[in-house]
This record gives structure tokens, C-alpha cells and sequence, in this order.
């Protein structure tokens, strides 16, 4: 078995900075774009970054390269006629990812710049030990081999020649998922409970027919279920309707009719699951589920269960 790790070559120096900064620089620029000789102004102006280094054209289009590669955006260049402009390629592909992507650089970014208030700045914890390793496994279609520990289990399972097929995060976890063989179902194993991952010599071949927005249609969180795809309506109340639009529970939620004295009714074209039960459930009183009648009854027999708790001693 190999461990093996992103860019060994590049030990000497963090690029990943520098990446951060192409693409943060390039975005700040619109969609004006710059021309090499903006972008080396700038990075030269940067002494963070720049270490006194000069920066050429030879080492933007390696820089645009591997951002490329690992980011997975794109670096477009254009033509105004009289100079060649370079901006943030806006193609749509996987818009939600790429979204999130730029806005995490972006922050990191502030954060680089900002290291002199770092102790003004708080920011969640997120378990990402093995991330760069699993992403190292994406990329080269390798099998991996870690163990695993279930919260509800007391022993840990040895997973071997696991193939890795993708990630995703919920709820600040990152989760793994793959497969053994060509014709057994995948699984979903969160990252936090790994462990003595390595990534092996050994190669294999990605189904062609996976694709993970289609695996996770309709599904809040990372329970995928056997059920249906149901509306899902919930009246909120109006103050809490608020963080629900500008942060929306699922990404097919949308608002019913306009909005009514003192709440906002939302419907969701979601699977019932029990990580939608938990978010409702947190929501507390200012969120009442309308229906479907399944998921009200769950819904009243939790708060049912919660009111009993507290309750009182009778004398």
C-alpha cells in the first residue's frame, strides 16, 4: 500500500495560496476580466504573495492550469479586439458546487488578508482530515482502505478496495461515498468516523451511469430512503420565515402564494426523512407541518415525547 498526497513535488511552498489568489483576484475583476500584465501587477504588488517573485505569463497559464485541476474552474480568455482579457468562466456547470467553491475561497482569502484580526474572526470547526487524500482518490480513480466506526456500533468495520465515487457535505460533515464491486449498492460513510485511510495502488473503473445530483434528487440530507419524493408544506412563522428565504431549508423550496398575516407558508418536493424531521424539530414552535399527514404525526409524537419529558412531577 501508498499513501499518496497532492502536489509532493510543490512541498517547498503552499500554491494553494497562490491558486486562492488567482481566482479571488480574477473575480473581483468581473466580468472585465484582466489582462497577464493586471494580473502580474497585482500579484507583484502582493508581498504576501509574491515574496518579491516575479510572475509571467509562463506562470499565470500554469497557475490557470491547475486551477483548473483541482478546482475545477475554468480560467476563460477572450478577445477585446485589441488586448487578450482573462475572467472566471461562467459555464453553469454544477452552478450549486462551483458556487459554494468561490464563496469558500473568497473567505479564505479575507481570511489570508485578514491575519492580523485573526483573533476577530470565529469560524466552525469541520473534520477534513482525510479530505485531501479522498480527493487525491477522485481524481486518479483509486481504491482506498480505511476503517470505519458507526456512532452505534462498538466495534469497527475494516473496509478494503472501497471505490470511491464522490463526496458530500451536509450539516458541516463531509461524507464518502463508493462502493466494493460493479453491482453492489453504494454506501454513504461519514468522514469523522474514518480511519487509517490510504489510498492504493490499485485502480478501477467509474460506473458511467453515476451521477450524484440524480442520487440525491429530492433527498434532505444523506439518507436516501426507499420513499416517494412528497410535497412537503410548512407554515412558518413570519420572523422565522425570514432566515428561511435567505437561507432555504432544501433547493426545491419555494413560497406559496404571497404572504399571510403574522406567517409564510413554504413547500418542499422532498423524501421524508429523519434528518427533515431533526431541522423541523429545531425549528421549534415557530414552524408547524401542514403535510404531508405522515410527517405531521411523526412530527406531533416527537413533541409529544419532548413535552412528557419535561414535564413536571405531579404532587
Amino acid at each position: 500500500m501508498r499513501y499518496y498526497f497532492l502536489n509532493e513535488k510543490n512541498t517547498k511552498m503552499n500554491p494553494l495560496k497562490k491558486y486562492i489568489w488567482l481566482v479571488d483576484t480574477l473575480m473581483r475583476s468581473g466580468d472585465t476580466g484582466l489582462t497577464i500584465k493586471q494580473v502580474s501587477d497585482a500579484y507583484e504588488y502582493d508581498d504576501d504573495i509574491s515574496n518579491g517573485e516575479k510572475y509571467n505569463g509562463r506562470t499565470f497559464h500554469r497557475h490557470r492550469k491547475e486551477v483548473k485541476d483541482i478546482f475545477g474552474i475554468e480560467i476563460e480568455c477572450y478577445s477585446t479586439g485589441s488586448e487578450f482579457r482573462y475572467r472566471i468562466s461562467d459555464n453553469g456547470d454544477n452552478d450549486y458546487f462551483r458556487r459554494w467553491l468561490m464563496d469558500s475561497i473568497a473567505v479564505n482569502r479575507v481570511i489570508i488578508d485578514s491575519k492580523d484580526t485573526a483573533q476577530y474572526i470565529s469560524i466552525e470547526n469541520t473534520n477534513t482530515e482525510h479530505l485531501p487524500a479522498i480527493l487525491q482518490s477522485l481524481k486518479e480513480h483509486r481504491k482506498v482502505e480505511f476503517d470505519y466506526k458507526p456512532y452505534w456500533a462498538d466495534t469497527e468495520t475494516h473496509y478494503f478496495d472501497f471505490q470511491p465515487h464522490a463526496i458530500k457535505m451536509f450539516e458541516r460533515r463531509w461524507y464518502l461515498i463508493g462502493r466494493y464491486k460493479k453491482d453492489m449498492p453504494y454506501i454513504i460513510l461519514a468522514l469523522d468516523r474514518i480511519s487509517k485511510f490510504e489510498i492504493k495502488e490499485e485502480t478501477f473503473h467509474q460506473d458511467p451511469n453515476f451521477n450524484l445530483e440524480e442520487m440525491f434528487e429530492g433527498v434532505f440530507g444523506i439518507t436516501i430512503g426507499d420513499g416517494d419524493v412528497e410535497s412537503v408544506w410548512l407554515k412558518v412563522e413570519a420572523h422565522q420565515a425570514n432566515y428561511l428565504r435567505s437561507l432555504p431549508l432544501h433547493r426545491s423550496q419555494m413560497e406559496l402564494t404571497s404572504r399571510y398575516e403574522g406567517f409564510a407558508l413554504f413547500a418542499l418536493r422532498v423524501r421524508p426523512s429523519y434528518e427533515l424531521r431533526q431541522r423541523i424539530l429545531s425549528l421549534g414552535s415557530t414552524v408547524e407541518v401542514l403535510k404531508p399527514e405522515s410527517l405531521r404525526n411523526e412530527i406531533r409524537e416527537e413533541a409529544r415525547a419532548m413535552v412528557a419529558m419535561y414535564k413536571e412531577d405531579e404532587e
